[in-house]
């Protein structure tokens, strides 16, 4: 729903479980309820396929289509998306995480107080809202830190299948210093966003039809986690090499009952 040039998206598999202080949309692969919300868009999950399903993409097989779908709107608008249980917010929680120190643990009350509010949004003026920025060894080390490192070496050979990603580009890509954690968060210039989905609908493409090998468990997302790492990429070349976004780096909140944030499978 559009609020001062900003439409607002949560892109996630069920509805908040706080409450936003701005009207939203929500694109979801099923109703998340007895009866469908007139804010909702339902986005089925093997709408592209059984490869572009969202067991394997998480979430991007829904910001796929919102990519679709936004090219009918004016390209230098913006728009903010979140998730059911993650936003990113101008100020601080009162609880770091004990297992992932870049987030802050809330609770429902807590977050609703912490989502971003007109005033915030509105300061923005022409500049991005992007999450934490993390110094990490290797973008290559970080992936193989948390999932099957065999899976990362098949996507890099991927990508040497794809317009634009010389050697140098690949290279860069594996050896990136710096990481945004779950990279669709915060606000975002429309033109921006579907170029990058565009890209990252390309490389998946390419990865699907030659490398991908279905996995069980929490790394059956394995799509999201590769697409993730990549989308980050894409914004950190936008920012520190090109530097053509201005942007303010806000707090990634996660809302859980305790300091420990379970992973979703």
């Amino acid at each position: 729903m559009e609020i001062t040039g900003c439409d607002i998206f949560c892109v996630s598999h069920k509805k908040p479980i706080f409450l936003p202080a701005l009207p939203y949309q929500l694109i979801s692969p099923q109703i998340d309820s007895e009866k469908m919300a007139a804010n909702q868009v339902i986005v089925p999950d093997e709408i592209y396929g059984h490869l572009f399903h969202g067991r394997i993409l998480s979430e991007y097989t829904q910001l796929f289509w919102l990519a679709d779908m936004l090219k009918s709107y004016e390209r230098e608008k913006r728009i903010m998306i979140f998730q059911y249980r993650k936003f990113l917010s101008f100020r601080y929680g009162k609880r770091v995480s004990s297992n992932i120190p870049y987030a802050y643990a809330c609770h429902p009350e807590e977050a609703n107080f912490l989502f971003p509010t007109l005033p915030e949004l509105q300061h923005l003026g022409e500049r991005l809202f992007l999450g934490p920025k993390l110094k990490v060894r290797s973008i290559a080390h970080q992936y193989a830190s948390c999932h099957l490192l065999e899976d990362f070496s098949a996507f890099i050979a991927s990508l040497g299948a794809v317009p634009y990603f010389t050697a140098k580009r690949i290279m860069n890509f594996i050896n990136c210093k710096i990481l945004f954690p779950v990279p669709s968060l915060g606000v975002h210039r429309i033109d921006i966003f579907i170029t990058h989905m565009e890209l990252l609908r390309k490389v998946w493409q390419s990865f699907s039809e030659n490398y991908y090998i279905h996995r069980s468990g929490y790394q059956r997302r394995v799509g999201g986690f590769l697409l993730e790492r990549l989308h980050s990429f894409l914004l950190f070349e936008d920012i520190f090499e090109k530097k053509s976004i201005p942007v303010i780096h806000g707090q990634q909140i996660v809302v859980s009952d305790t300091e420990n944030i379970n992973p979703t499978v």
